[in-house]
């Protein structure tokens, strides 16, 4: 679902020059450095290189450095170390399940399209993989700057903040994947099930040795998993970066730059939600006439029965058998049952329906109690409700 906020043009810093812009090195980390480079840079350098090294024993910073160089570093700074390696390391391996998801099956199954002249990706999943297929393409580029200023920096890197501030506006992207995500799996699950045309070459794709006996819906997750790791990652490197370094200003900016973003992706999530299930909750709902319930700014809050809160009901439940409602006053009352009356709760309006039955997949199906609000009753008015008051009046 495209938004408003994703319409701007964002400009994106292909030859972004890392060694020309890397900051002069800090007094305190070059008198450490001095001790250690002139012994055996040239073969600390050959071990660096986090895209290069094997990633199952290199895990961490200490492992791909000389020894003495990680006995001169204080606590902290070998901390700071550590967290810039993870950060490098991950990106590259993130990058890597990107790659491999588009070549073993974004490409693959676009081929086989392209053969028969047919469709076979429902929507969902085909959002999802356009979003993938632009997260590769980002990303590869953030990678790319950040294994640059790895180099240029080395043994000791002094900074990323700049690289990754240049970029925080990508992670706006991810709110498209997000939301079509959890329908996206259900679509894959059932083409697999019924093992049609994508489920079979799907099915083919995931034997291949290059997908570590992985299922594509563990890769389709990697957007998710890598979102929820970089806020961390990034508190972690504030704590590790002295309040008097000359990338402590800019990592602070990156992690509240990176949280507005974040909460901004959340909540465009939420929205989207709260509107599928109003939509929803319409569908199920008769006697609405025109009254629409899905509007913008309408967040339901609840769908529950209407005296569940009532102090009567709860010190004599067998009441609920026997006490009625009357419905508003037309031509036609009618009295219902309270045990099948539900409040239909949102931010601005409260209707009243009785249950009449269930869908198939079990959610209840109501016809309206209240009269359908009139295009006038449909101005926005906050609720407060009360956990004494049930919404519902009646007679003993």
């Amino acid at each position: 679902m495209a938004t408003s906020s994703f319409k701007k043009k964002f400009h994106v810093p292909f030859f972004h020059n890392t060694s020309k812009t890397a900051p002069a090195k800090d007094s305190t980390l070059q008198s450490v450095l001095a001790s250690t480079q002139k012994k055996n840079s040239p073969s600390l350098r050959r071990r660096t290189i986090v895209h290069h090294t094997d990633c199952r024993r290199n895990t961490i910073w200490s492992d791909n450095v000389d020894e003495e160089l990680v006995a001169n570093l204080a606590p902290k700074e070998l901390n700071r170390q550590e967290v810039l390696f993870e950060i490098i390391k991950t990106e590259h391996e993130y990058v890597r399940d990107l790659r491999l998801i588009e070549e073993y099956f974004i490409n693959p199954i676009k081929q086989a399209e392209e053969k028969h002249r047919k469709h076979i990706v429902p929507e969902n999943l085909n959002k999802v993989f356009n979003s993938i297929s632009y997260f590769l393409f980002i990303h590869e580029v953030i990678s790319n700057c950040l294994n640059e200023r790895q180099e240029n920096q080395f043994p000791l890197v002094r900074s990323i903040s700049d690289i990754l501030l240049s970029y925080v506006w990508v992670f706006r992207a991810y709110a498209p994947y997000l939301i079509h995500y959890e329908d996206a799996l259900r679509e894959l699950d059932e083409s697999i099930r019924k093992k049609d045309k994508l489920g079979r070459l799907v099915r083919k794709q995931q034997k291949s040795p290059s997908c570590r006996n992985m299922p594509l819906t563990t890769y389709l997750l990697k957007p998710f998993q890598r979102l929820l790791k970089y806020p961390l990652l990034i508190t972690n490197l504030l704590k590790g970066t002295d309040k008097d370094g000359f990338d402590y200003d800019k990592t602070v900016s990156l992690k509240l730059k990176l949280d507005e973003v974040l909460a901004d992706v959340e909540e465009q999530k939420r929205e989207h939600d709260n509107m599928e299930r109003l939509r929803e909750l319409e569908t199920r709902i008769h006697g609405l006439g025109q009254f629409r319930l899905a509007i913008n700014n309408r967040q339901l809050l609840k769908e529950s029965p209407a005296c569940q809160t009532s102090f009567t009901l709860k010190k004599q439940p067998s009441l609920r058998k026997s006490l009625t409602v009357m419905s508003s006053p037309t031509l036609n009352q009618k009295r219902h049952s309270v045990r099948n009356l539900y409040t239909l709760e949102c931010n601005d309006i409260v209707l009243l329906a009785e249950r009449t039955g269930a869908t198939k997949d079990g959610h209840p199906v109501y016809k309206l109690v209240s009269r359908p609000p009139s295009p006038i009753d449909d101005e926005p008015v906050m609720v407060h409700t009360r956990p004494e008051d049930s919404g519902v009046y009646y007679e003993d």
